[in-house]
């Protein structure tokens, strides 16, 4: 039945007899396809062309059963004989992965280039990326990897003192639920070198994709307090989470509310102050991922879920019977993936069965950069209405990019 309905698809006009083929089985064939089958079909009438775009159908495909979260991989290397010289990789890893089996990897992006910094997200299967700071020049962009749509965001107005020496930033990629509308919250420490610490800053901006527009904002957290990137962007109902440090060693969680713009604060899960912790999303809930990681097959981790705002469940302990490591992700079925320290494997571990599982990556000593995110691929706009007919952007052209047949 499914082939049958997909051949009359594929050759329009669709009907049977003399009738249209009903709307609601249309739109459930079409929900089945991946994004670059539905990215063809736009173009077979201005009604399916429509439909792809609409907005209800976007978020039903993005949340349908056959649009199944992948591995996505990014590796930062750095050229062994010009150092300045990066070749960045975006991998997709394929949804079934046979334990004890490599898997095969789909590149989705390979570029050699000078200015790459780090990627953030995914969100909606949307990703931030950015390259380095050069004067007032364009530094963040926004990217859907299954689309290829790109877009680079406007120079963030941030008016700082020659005396501030730039001390730490975090990001924030979210969704505001009300308007629709795509928002990356910016957040600068600035630490003060004439004042030696007296007067250190915490500056910040939130950008709107609607505008195309930064405007500055009020962060009400001390300058002293470090924010931590987590393993995934825990972005969940209109709100962003960061884990956060201060001097006394004392773990809180900050949030930034897409909507209302206001900063949040709320507590962690009852752990030692000594241990290891990080952000990530587990089950559609927020979680916190804790532990003493590195240690060789002594490591124990804990998975905490938030089902409401401040209580905490501890749903899942880990202890990996692998060698000396670090934990890169926690994935919803509780598979963990790890870098293995010594032969710097990526690896993926079933708690289950204890199966280790390599990746396929190996990350020497000239890996500047390594992120492995949980995807799923959209069809999410990045720009609007009469946007999108102006000049087409390519994220090959945002950055500084060498052939790849240079000398390397």
């Amino acid at each position: 039945m499914f082939v049958s309905c997909l051949i009359l698809l594929i050759f329009p006009p669709v009907w049977i007899g003399r009738r249209p083929l009903p709307e609601d089985l249309v739109v459930d064939i079409l929900l089945r396809l991946s994004v670059e089958s539905l990215l063809r079909f736009k173009c077979v009438c201005k009604h399916w062309y429509a439909l792809i775009k609409s907005p209800s159908f976007i978020e039903k495909h993005f949340h349908h059963k056959n649009n199944c979260a992948r591995l996505l991989v990014c590796i930062l290397k750095v050229a062994r004989v010009h150092p300045i010289v990066r070749s960045v990789v975006f991998s997709l890893l394929p949804e079934e992965i046979v334990p004890g089996v490599t898997p095969e990897q789909k590149t989705l992006l390979q570029l050699r280039i000078t200015d790459f910094t780090c990627v953030a997200g995914p969100v909606n299967g949307l990703f931030l990326v950015q390259k380095k700071f050069y004067g007032y020049n364009v530094c963040l962009g926004l990217w859907n990897p299954a689309t290829r749509e790109f877009r680079s965001l406007p120079p963030a107005p941030f008016v700082i003192e020659y005396f501030f020496s730039d001390h730490d930033h975090q990001f924030g990629l979210g969704f505001d639920l009300l308007t629709l509308d795509y928002k990356v919250v910016w957040i600068r420490v600035f630490w003060d070198e004439l004042g030696q610490g007296a007067n250190n800053r915490v500056y910040a901006c939130v950008y709107s994709s609607c505008n195309n527009s930064w405007k500055h904002l009020t962060p009400e957290f001390p300058p002293s307090s470090t924010l931590s990137a987590p393993l995934d962007a825990t972005y969940l109902n209109g709100v962003y989470y960061w884990l956060c440090r201060g001097l006394d060693e004392i773990y809180t969680i900050r949030s930034f509310d897409m909507g209302s713009e206001q900063f949040g604060e709320m507590q962690v899960p009852d752990i030692p102050s000594e241990h290891w912790g990080t952000l990530t999303l587990h089950g559609g809930s927020l979680a916190m991922l804790t532990g003493d990681p590195g240690k060789p097959m002594t490591s124990i981790y804990d998975v905490w879920v938030m089902k409401q705002e401040g209580n905490w469940s501890k749903v899942l302990t880990v202890q990996p019977h692998i060698d000396a490591h670090w934990p890169r992700n926690i994935l919803d079925n509780d598979k963990m993936v790890f870098e293995i320290t010594e032969t710097s494997q990526l690896v993926r571990y079933d708690p289950k069965t204890r199966q280790v599982t390599d990746l396929g990556f190996h990350l020497d000593l000239h890996i500047a950069g390594c992120w492995v995110f949980n995807y799923k691929e959209s069809l999410a706009p990045i720009k609007r209405g009469n946007e999108t007919q102006g000049e087409v952007e390519q994220i090959e052209h945002f950055f500084y990019t060498i052939p790849m047949d240079e000398d390397r």
